[in-house]
């Protein structure tokens, strides 16, 4: 009697657009592996990783059957078991991304809580309510928590020193609902104030009598009178009359501005 060979037919290949906490004009396309293939739905989170190293907990927006152009990195593992964010939710990120013509990755940072934008810049400070007991601690938890008592905040590059792992974002996951530590995010200065210098005429020449005086009984220094003609020429026609462009429009140097304010003509 012959046998028959049974053949399992192996799982299609699957790929997940992934929304990034970050002000991207576009979702970015990870690979599933296998073992995360039964469990993949849109509206989980999933810890990727975007660059060179960094890592994020971005939300899963589609799944995808059909092979990309273009190579892709794997989702390093799932955050949830249930949806964070549902369909409708994600539609509705869609409509104020185009609506407030933003990113869709913007909406996202500004819809969900912290907690659930862990990130390779995520800080985790030490929660002091949380008390000195971490029996209730799993092994890793308590390496962590022992850390954290101790330190009082850790990068999750500390952490994953700590635990000597890479994939340590469902030990950050935990130990935050377990109120162990609270996450912080540092806001990198974005606005920073631009400042320019103006160069104005000293009071006393503001009437015509006192500023033909000055020029009329000027001597000498003729570097210094062409810059001041030339800031003179800038107020009347201009009002305003910024440091650098006086100095680049007149071809006087800031030595020749400098002794113009010494004299008491100018004041910058």
């Amino acid at each position: 009697m012959m046998e028959r060979k049974l053949f399992t037919q192996e799982e299609p290949d699957l790929w997940a657009e992934v929304i990034l906490p970050l002000a991207l004009p576009q979702v970015y396309t990870y690979h599933v592996p296998k073992e995360l293939q039964k469990a993949v739905i849109p509206g989980l989170r999933a810890e990727v990783i975007f660059g060179k190293a960094r890592r994020y907990a971005g939300v899963i927006k589609s799944i995808i059957r059909v092979a990309p152009s273009f190579t892709t990195k794997p989702l390093i593992q799932l955050l949830d078991e249930q949806p964070l964010v549902f369909d409708h939710q994600l539609k509705l990120w869609k409509w104020m991304a185009q609506y407030y013509m933003c990113t869709e990755g913007e909406v996202m940072a500004a819809a969900l809580p912290l907690n659930f934008k862990l990130s390779s810049e995520t800080i985790l400070l030490y929660n002091e309510e949380a008390g000195e007991d971490f029996t209730h601690l799993s092994d890793d938890e308590f390496v962590v928590a022992e850390a954290l008592l101790i330190k009082k905040q850790l990068s999750i590059d500390e952490v994953q020193l700590i635990l000597d792992a890479s994939h340590v974002y469902p030990v950050v996951k935990k130990l935050i609902e377990k109120q162990v530590c609270i996450p912080w995010e540092k806001m990198a200065e974005r606005y920073i104030p631009k400042k320019e210098k103006f160069v104005t005429l000293n009071p006393q020449f503001n009437n015509d009598e006192s500023l033909e005086v000055l020029l009329n009984d000027w001597k000498g220094a003729p570097k210094q009178m062409e810059m001041l003609l030339a800031f003179l020429h800038f107020s009347k026609t201009k009002g305003e009359v910024k440091q650098t462009e006086l100095l680049e429009k007149s071809g006087g140097t800031s030595a020749q501005l400098k002794a113009l304010a010494d004299k008491g003509i100018l004041n910058v």
